[in-house]
């Protein structure tokens, strides 16, 4: 196995066992928050805390990633995630449970980024590591999603937080086997806020339908179009794993078939499909609903592999891939900050399907205005 496919299964086994600690809070503050002295507004504080820290202290994540290198920032980042898990044992306040989200979130930070570092550091072999990232790193959420409910009628909700306190220790170990690569001591921020390009646009509008405003308003659409509570709930579950599922095979795939030259190609038929999913979401119809569903899945999967790849091999120099993929991770946290808060408010107002739809219809007269003004270039 080359060594950057080593580093990066190493650091994705380190950022899915941290990642259990994150996702089992998804699951259980919105139904046991009173468990957590908490009141509803403090659930939705707590979720989306981690986001905005993020946004805030890019700068600062960067610079630790390249005064540590990838091991050093590995195991820094572990420690926040387990001091972060353990303080939800102990919910005194929720201003301290609000400190262990801030911890998580700049874990997360660092942990995203040596996976996207160690994926992209040889371009032969960065799709094929993308690949290993998006399937390791859908292992530890994916378990949650399947076996959390079921654990919850055997054990109590501070003994999920404890197995979970557990597994996110274990990061240590890949964490902790991790070559200890040099950082490059200059600097990967040019500017406080990240750039905006074309693809940064595409990775904005897309993560925020697709990565935020969809979980959300998913199942507000199921019971608006005729099921009951039970039955939306449940399907719902059912596309999240579906979610998981798809993009954990499609990187295993994507491990195996690395080797093909229209990864652009590829990523413009990702945008329509999203595009399709979109305008068949703002549809009444159960069956549409869900086949839209199914189309973002698909095409929000293949994007989140491909654009990082397009990405790096647009730069030749290493300080720029990594400002560039550093401007993608970003641009996705500000999506995914605003999408969860934003959603709240289209349903709110009853706004969902027109918004969606203005969503949709910008997006793909962008896309083709830009298509078209390659195809100019190229002839």
């Amino acid at each position: 196995m080359h060594s950057s496919s080593r580093q990066t299964i190493l650091a994705s086994s380190t950022l899915t066992l941290a990642l259990v600690s994150d996702a089992v809070l998804y699951l259980l503050l919105p139904i046991y928050f009173e468990t957590f002295l908490l009141t509803f507004v403090w659930v939705g504080i707590l979720l989306s805390a981690n986001r905005f820290l993020r946004i805030f202290l890019n700068p600062l994540v960067l610079a630790v990633y390249s005064a540590l290198g990838v091991r050093h920032s590995a195991l820094l980042a572990v420690l926040f995630a387990c001091i972060g898990c353990a303080l939800f044992l102990y919910p005194f306040s929720p201003w301290l449970l609000l400190v262990a989200r801030l911890l998580w979130g700049f874990a997360y930070a660092l942990l995203r980024l040596a996976c996207l570092y160690c994926a992209t550091k040889e371009p032969a072999f960065n799709l094929k590591n993308m690949g290993w990232y998006a399937a390791v790193q859908e292992v530890g959420p994916l378990l949650v999603l399947l076996v959390a409910p079921w654990i919850n009628h055997w054990y109590s909700v501070d003994s999920i937080i404890l197995i979970s306190l557990v597994l996110c220790v274990c990061a240590f170990v890949p964490a902790f086997l991790l070559n200890a690569d040099i950082a490059e001591q200059k600097s990967m921020v040019k500017s406080w806020l990240p750039a905006i390009h074309y693809q940064h646009l595409l990775t904005f509008m897309f993560c925020l339908l697709f990565d935020a405003v969809w979980v959300v308003i998913i199942a507000p659409l199921l019971i608006r179009s005729g099921m009951d509570q039970g039955q939306a709930l449940l399907v719902t579950a059912l596309l999240l794993v579906l979610k998981r599922g798809f993009n954990l095979v499609l990187g295993l795939v994507v491990v195996k078939y690395h080797q093909f030259q229209h990864a652009q190609r590829l990523l413009n038929m990702s945008l329509w499909l999203m595009i399709i999913a979109a305008l068949l979401l703002v549809q009444a119809q159960q069956s549409f609903i869900l086949l839209g569903s199914i189309f973002g899945i698909i095409g929000h999967g293949l994007f989140m592999i491909l654009m990082p790849k397009v990405l790096v091999d647009a730069h030749s120099d290493v300080i720029e891939r990594k400002a560039s993929l550093n401007d993608f991770t970003i641009w996705r946290d500000v999506a995914a900050a605003l999408g969860a808060l934003l959603a709240g408010f289209l349903l709110q107002i009853n706004g969902v399907n027109p918004f969606i739809l203005s969503c949709a219809v910008l997006m793909a007269v962008v896309i083709a205005y830009v298509s078209l003004q390659q195809k100019k270039q190229l002839d």
